[in-house]
């Protein structure tokens, strides 16, 4: 990973490990109230269940750098059945669902892969959110291009450019909308690079971005 400064980045991981802490810290605080009621009870237990799985992905995205810095996030390998694969992605992104379109046999297609890994490469890219207040559906097209399989990702975002789409390939989001530490797109890349293909975008207007996914198919 380039850019931050290794300071930078350790300042701003300690910030956002400390996030998740305020609200459970309060809400074992008031747990302590002998007066609590069930249904306060229940909510703040709602909190502290919400904040532990927030710091658990932080930290599962702090490992998952550290892996792919090693070389360590393909650990096995075996076929996987792409369509099988995108529908399983889609059906977990419930909340704003990607469109996905196969073009010509691309439907056919399999990837020899950790499959985790694979999936949860997937997952970075067909549930990728730019911004908080506006979630917007991925448009994704999937094709078989000199025995790869090629996905297109379209997101929208506000100020498109080269220069961010390079940034969010490469460093921490500085913002990122699903209050993690910011790195989905960093890893993703790095697991694409770890099964012989590349993740890389490019803006395609003010307001979009296109991510190209390419990975080698199966014999």
């Amino acid at each position: 990973m380039s850019a931050p400064s290794a300071k930078a980045w350790m300042d701003r991981l300690a910030h956002d490990l400390r996030g998740p802490l305020s609200p459970m810290q309060t809400a074992v605080y008031l747990l302590r109230d002998p007066g609590l009621g069930n249904e306060q009870r229940e909510e703040l237990f709602a909190v502290l269940e919400r904040q532990i799985q927030r710091l658990g992905g932080m930290i599962d995205e702090f490992s998952d750098l550290g892996r792919a810095e090693q070389g360590r996030l393909k650990v096995r390998s075996e076929p996987i059945d792409l369509e099988l694969l995108v529908m399983d992605t889609v059906a977990r992104l419930r909340e704003v669902p990607p469109r996905v379109e196969f073009a010509g046999d691309a439907r056919t297609l399999r990837i020899d892969g950790d499959v985790q890994r694979v999936a949860q490469l997937f997952h970075a890219l067909l549930g990728l959110q730019l911004s908080r207040s506006s979630p917007v559906a991925v448009q994704a097209r999937i094709e078989c291009h000199d025995n790869r399989l090629r996905m297109v990702c379209t997101v929208h975002c506000r100020d498109a450019s080269d220069a961010l789409i390079a940034s969010l390939l490469t460093a921490p989001h500085p913002d990122p909308p699903d209050d993690a530490l910011g790195l989905g797109l960093v890893i993703a890349a790095a697991i694409a690079d770890a099964h012989g293909g590349g993740l890389h975008g490019r803006a395609s207007g003010d307001d979009t971005l296109e991510l190209v996914l390419e990975l080698p198919a199966a014999p």
